[in-house]
């Protein structure tokens, strides 16, 4: 795996999950302003789509150091191909395609989650962002 590559991702991954914390105290202490609420809600929603895109080009990396890289493979379909083959468990696939669910209705402004949802959603899978991130760093010494 290009490991110059998967330091600058490490970089951004540890970037955009700490500014994803501090928009959550902010939301979380300004949740009574609605313009406030508002404005922090889509700072949030900004840092989500940044986290996934950080996920997505990881997935693309594993996908090419296994050799199971196919062009115009949807995200869905490359955790999947992971998970068939042990490179990802079921937790982390299940982690990531929940990831993906949200991306997709955020992204693509269909069925909008409410932004506690969100915060729930980060909040409850801290343990499997903290799996993924050292999963992502073993690869370093590989």
């Amino acid at each position: 795996m290009n490991k110059e590559r998967l330091r600058k991702l490490i970089y951004d991954l540890d970037i955009t999950t700490n500014d994803i914390g501090k928009s959550i105290e902010l939301l979380k202490k300004y949740m009574d302003s609605p313009e406030l609420k508002d404005e922090f809600s889509n700072s949030l929603k900004y840092k989500y789509l940044s986290l996934f895109i950080i996920y997505e080009d990881f997935i693309s990396m594993l996908l090419k150091e296994y050799n199971l890289y196919q062009i115009g493979m949807s995200v869905d379909n490359a955790i999947k191909k992971l998970k068939e083959n042990n490179i990802l468990n079921d937790e982390q696939g299940n982690y990531l395609n929940a990831t993906r669910l949200i991306r997709n209705k955020i992204g693509h402004r269909y069925k909008q989650p409410s932004i506690e949802s969100i915060i729930e959603f980060l909040e409850n899978s801290k343990n499997m962002q903290n799996e993924i991130y050292k999963y992502i760093k073993g690869f370093l010494t590989k």
